[in-house]
């Protein structure tokens, strides 16, 4: 019985893990938000141990601080921290456009195109954070998917793409509303098979929101 009572246990666990994890990546649990265990817990449906073993896996993949005697907290990332974090996407993201260009058959292709063309709507017109964010993600981890190395997508996802992307809201006059890759733009680079070509356009994208996310998270421009 105590077997079960513990299996149970750590799927619940699991469950408010992945929950809290979605909520803190697409930004319904902002950095700085303290994590109360319990009230959580009563959302989740889920006991409060359930919670703080969720909790002890966050602050594992270093997306919550834990302090004593103050609790657990969303956290919160330096600059430093987001400019290290979009070397390592960009670098994965053009290895993976890469191989991408190389591989994708037609049929995934335009799946791909389909997809892009969503994400740019979504962005441009309809201004949707949250599923605009949502679909970016999974427009990033499909072409990283199909560059025939699995391990490309699992370490983007581990990198929490989700958080690097930024909305373009520049201003006129703004230095940053120079042109921008968008992804259908990034699908015609693929289209190309021209793997230089694509590398370029992925680097352009991914740079331009770090500077994105620099200037609106710190009011920072720069690598």
């Amino acid at each position: 019985m105590s077997e079960l009572l513990a299996a149970d246990n750590l799927t619940k666990s699991r469950q408010a893990f992945i929950e809290l994890r979605e909520r803190i990546l697409d930004g319904r649990l902002p950095a700085g938000t303290h994590l109360t265990l319990r009230p959580i817990a009563k959302s989740l449906g889920v006991t409060v141990a359930a919670v703080s073993e969720a909790v002890r896996e966050l602050v594992h993949e270093q997306l919550v601080d834990f302090e004593p005697n103050y609790g657990a907290k969303v956290k919160r990332f330096d600059a430093e921290t987001v400019r290290s974090q979009h070397v390592l996407r960009i670098a994965i993201e053009c290895e993976a456009i890469r191989r991408c260009t190389q591989n994708i058959g037609p049929r995934k292709l335009d799946e791909l195109q389909a997809l892009a063309e969503e994400v740019d709507r979504l962005a441009d017109v309809e201004e949707n954070l949250s599923e605009s964010r949502r679909r970016d993600f999974e427009f990033h981890l499909r072409v990283a998917e199909q560059s025939g190395v699995p391990s490309l997508a699992a370490v983007l996802r581990s990198c929490h793409l989700v958080r690097l992307l930024a909305v373009d809201t520049s201003l006129p006059g703004d230095p940053l509303t120079v042109p921008n890759r968008t992804h259908v733009e990034l699908v015609e680079a693929i289209r190309s098979r021209d793997v230089d070509t694509a590398e370029q356009a992925m680097r352009d994208h991914c740079e331009r929101s770090l500077q994105l996310q620099l200037r609106q998270t710190f009011g920072t421009i720069g690598l």
